[in-house]
């Protein structure tokens, strides 16, 4: 019988442990403090305007003072080598003004709640050095969506280069540049605008209008060759626009499988497509007569997002006047 009670105050002694602990909540290793960086970084109108932002997201725009290790803090892999620059002084007011005015600008709190990291770095240049053999080389980083308490963008970007180490040829790639023109500025805020809205559909911040997708098969597998176009089930005729696939890019791809797409995805898909073309570009891309179904969801997309969360996906889809 002591047995008994003796097991039995036991037990109730570890099950009332047990409901009062609390774990510690999990601090990353790798990451000194939640604030590596002196913010405001200074004191001009730009730096103003970007504790405005900060006020308003909860964002950190950084542009100076980098780290490598800054670089190389990641959920998803360890510290790869990675090698950022400061904007240099006399760009400083450009760089970050097309933070403000071309990204946040089209955005919300609302939105971009638990999307955005801490931290947004717009750096001069990232990018990394590797060996392989006898090949040496860069690979750039004009954007990174995978840091452990930051997103970067590349302002000026950098030419990456292999080198042949026995015959010492070097051969460069293309260089990602700055926006300049009505063009590239439009083009470098869709890439990024796109992976936002992507994560804010994703996490349900921003949800798709009721019966969206209906009327719409997701079962029946697609056609997308060139050459298909007439065909019933063709994508575009099915009223699927196609997937923006590639987080480096601002381009519509095909859609080669039914099976990579869903009601939301599909909403996703409509944001993409209506913050990359206008009206009349639509007419171009999709002719009303091939692909009714995109002409019918095309508006209905752009009014509920104006309507619902305040976006004017056609004003992101516009070239700048600079």
């Amino acid at each position: 019988m002591k047995t008994n009670i003796l097991i039995s105050i036991i037990l109730v002694s570890i099950l009332f442990l047990a409901s009062c602990y609390k774990e510690d909540p999990i601090v990353p290793s790798s990451v000194e403090s939640s604030d590596r960086f002196t913010f405001p970084q200074g004191s001009n109108n730009y730096d103003a305007a970007l504790v405005e932002l900060n006020n308003k997201f909860g964002v950190k725009v950084i542009y100076k003072n980098f780290r490598d290790e800054d670089f190389n803090l990641s959920w998803t892999s360890p510290a790869i080598g990675k090698v950022g620059h400061d904007i240099p002084e006399n760009e400083r007011a450009a760089a970050t003004g097309f933070m403000v005015n071309h990204i946040f600008a089209f955005l919300t709190p609302e939105i971009t709640r638990r999307v955005l990291p801490p931290y947004f770095y717009i750096a001069d240049s990232v990018y990394q050095l590797s060996v392989l053999g006898t090949l040496e080389y860069t690979s750039a980083f004009p954007y990174v969506y995978n840091g452990l308490d930051f997103w970067s963008f590349c302002w000026n970007g950098y030419a990456p280069w292999q080198k042949n180490t026995t015959t010492g040829v070097i051969t460069y790639q293309n260089q990602t540049l700055k926006p300049t023109t009505p063009y590239s500025h439009f083009y470098r805020r869709g890439v990024m605008l796109k992976e936002i809205f992507k994560m804010a559909v994703n996490i349900g911040n921003i949800t798709a209008p009721e019966n969206f997708s209906s009327g719409l098969d997701f079962t029946t597998a697609v056609k997308y060759a060139a050459g298909t176009e007439s065909d019933v089930n063709h994508y575009k005729k099915r009223g699927f626009p196609g997937q923006m696939a590639n987080t480096l890019n601002f381009n519509i791809t095909a859609l080669n499988s039914i099976t990579k797409t869903s009601p939301n995805q599909n909403f996703i898909d409509y944001i993409h497509l209506c913050m990359r073309y206008t009206p009349d570009s639509i007419e171009v891309n999709y002719p009303i007569s091939q692909f009714p179904i995109i002409h019918q969801k095309y508006p209905v997309a752009v009014q509920y997002m104006k309507d619902k969360y305040g976006i004017d996906l056609v004003k992101i889809a516009t070239k700048p006047v600079l």
